[in-house]
């Protein structure tokens, strides 16, 4: 629904009425959004879906365009145009290779964009993302035709149709996400952190190259000690902090029980920007743990504090959430709509939105809780690791051979830089999840106000991904780094353990994590046969909707197997809700594009709770 969408056909040039793309202004848009065209000329279209304040500019020299979808953070107006004409000119004009040179200029570069320049002159075309890839960007590229979009539908509704990608279905699965390049539709792929993307006219050519990828072989400051390295992180943070607050939006810290939220909180109080914290006590009442420690947290740092009460997510919520997504959330986190449209109501829809994302994978442990030493070790501990149905039980509803799927994600896994293992695990951990997972959650915030996250920093994320391990451990490093920032939030209970990090009990607690985390698959049988997991009852809204699906959406058909799909909801029991849930978000997703409507109308004002 929201932001950039680019096409390019040197083939068959454009033919916009075909594409349902008049010249000027594109067709309907939900209430609250608008489009309008950038940039065309006979092979090139470049539009945009926006909202009131959700950063979009554009403007023009006599030679250039410049299209800028999100923040740059740190440089003035002034320069930041100076700087985009600089790189445009090296681009299109100079005769040397620019890639090094935007490889340079990107990580210096702190953002969260998507930035198309055109030479007007020729209708040459180079599109360039941040270095993390934070607002997520699908491409569809054969044969001299390219479509770009924020918006996976966007291109689906050029192609005419929605072919999904079965292995895609079956990583999703299996790890909550697609791995890689891999969208959940054929032939529709993620535009990878630090692309660009070259269109040249002059030879009907359109190239996509890489720019930068993380190699997180290294510890460069194993050699410092952890208060110098927590107090090194604590500046960097602190100025990510700053850079992001800046303008004229309102402030809000999404403040929960956890670390990462509370040194967000910290850091902004710290840089002294007034900012209000906001948490919300879900309907079940099952958060209330988080609530009592964001309280104290917010009063040990003097900043106003608001407890806000959502309803239930409705089936309405779900539908909503794939008008954003198209399926890349799971539906799972359709309760936090209700609670946005309040922060909308109570502050408008200019909110900077802070959230803690990242802050446990730079901060926390992040290589495995077993020695992985092989490639078939890795393999195996990332499945054991992540896996939210079992593989058999993925391969059979999806009809496709186990093997198959373990063998594409070894491939994957072995494609990383790093050379060992336990490092391609931490490449795993800490920016293929983050991508599909972080990135995509506050990319659906974002169609409501503007979400960041000082974590992903590029300063302070090398900084932290540059730490030992050994200081990681116990939170240790995390502590000194809370310290750094302000020394009252770290003796406040971790909310999910009601301990403080300091405490034995968080001691104890953690290592008991940590053997639990070694074996996740022994773990899991445990609490299966102590029915210790997490279930749906019989007359649940999800089990309902799965069923009315599998009748009404014959295509579901065409992508899991009836039999299997049937087996699971003869016996709901033996699934957890995590498990379902991520069901309902694949098969919600194919009704979403195949059938008349994803859910069944009755479903719509009934509670997913």
């Amino acid at each position: 629904m929201l932001g950039t969408f680019l096409i390019c056909d040197f083939k068959r040039g454009l033919n916009y009425k075909d594409m349902g793309l008049p010249l000027g202004v594109e067709g309907a848009c939900p209430p609250g959004f608008s489009r309008r065209l950038v940039w065309h000329d006979q092979h090139s279209h470049l539009s945009c879906t926006t909202r009131e304040h959700y950063p979009v500019f554009s403007w023009e020299t006599e030679d250039l365009l410049v299209h800028l979808e999100g923040r740059i953070y740190h440089p003035e107006e002034p320069q930041l145009t100076t700087q985009l004409s600089d790189l445009s000119h090296l681009i299109f004009t100079q005769k040397i290779d620019p890639r090094p040179l935007l490889a340079s200029w990107l990580l210096r570069t702190d953002g969260d964009f998507l930035l198309v320049l055109v030479h007007k002159a020729d209708g040459g075309i180079a599109v360039i993302n941040d270095v993390f890839g934070r607002l997520p960007t699908y491409v569809h590229l054969r044969d001299g035709w390219l479509i770009l979009s924020r918006d996976l539908r966007r291109i689906t509704q050029v192609l005419g149709a929605a072919d999904f990608d079965r292995m895609a279905l079956a990583q999703y699965l299996l790890l909550g996400f697609p791995l890689g390049k891999r969208s959940l539709f054929a032939g529709i792929e993620y535009l990878e952190p630090a692309s660009l993307i070259s269109i040249s006219p002059a030879d009907a050519s359109i190239k996509l190259t890489n720019l930068h990828e993380f190699n997180l072989e290294g510890e460069e400051h194993s050699n410092r000690s952890s208060t110098e390295n927590a107090r090194n992180l604590a500046s960097r943070f602190r100025e990510a902090c700053l850079l992001r607050a800046t303008g004229d939006d309102t402030c809000v810290v999404s403040l929960s029980g956890g670390l990462d939220s509370r040194a967000v909180a910290a850091g902004l109080r710290r840089e002294e920007i007034p900012f209000t914290a906001a948490t919300f006590l879900n309907s079940q009442q099952t958060n209330t743990a988080d609530v009592r420690v964001a309280s104290r947290v917010a009063e040990a740092l003097g900043v106003e504090w608001q407890l806000f009460h959502p309803r239930p997510p409705q089936g309405k919520d779900l539908v909503q959430l794939l008008d954003l997504k198209s399926g890349a959330n799971n539906l799972r986190m359709s309760f936090i709509l209700p609670f946005f449209h309040q922060l909308m109501e109570k502050f408008g829809p200019r909110i900077t939105y802070f959230t803690g994302d990242g802050g446990g994978d730079a901060l926390g442990v992040s290589c495995p809780y077993r020695r992985v030493s092989t490639p078939k070790a890795l393999l195996d501990y990332a499945i054991e690791r992540y896996q939210i149905w079992p593989l058999d039980e993925v391969a059979a509803l999806t009809r496709l051979a186990g093997q198959d799927i373990k063998a594409e994600l070894a491939e994957h896994l072995a494609s990383y830089p790093e050379t060992a293992p336990d490092r391609k695990y931490k490449h795993f951990f800490c920016l293929e999840v983050a991508t599909k997972m972080y990135h995509e959650g506050e990319d659906r915030n974002r169609h409501f106000f503007w979400s960041v996250t000082p974590f992903y920093s590029f300063e302070f994320f090398h900084y932290a991904m540059n730490c030992p391990d050994r200081d990681k451990q116990g939170y240790r490093l995390y502590r000194e780094f809370l310290a750094q920032l302000h020394p009252a939030v770290g003796g406040i209970d971790y909310a999910d353990w009601q301990a403080p990090l300091s405490s034995l009990k968080f001691s104890l607690l953690y290592q008991v994590k940590n053997l639990t985390r070694r074996r996740p698959n022994l773990i899991a049988r445990l609490r299966r046969l102590l029915g210790r997991y997490d279930m749906v009852g019989p007359g649940s809204n999800i089990l309902g909707c799965l069923r009315d699906q599998s009748l009404a959406c014959a295509p579901l058909n065409q992508y899991f197997d009836p039999r299997s799909l049937a087996r699971v909801l003869a016996r709901p029991q033996d699934y957890d809700k995590n498990q379902l849930w991520s069901l309902l978000t694949l098969t919600s997703t194919l009704a979403y594009y195949t059938c008349p409507r994803p859910l069944g109308d009755d479903f719509l004002d009934r509670d997913f709770v």
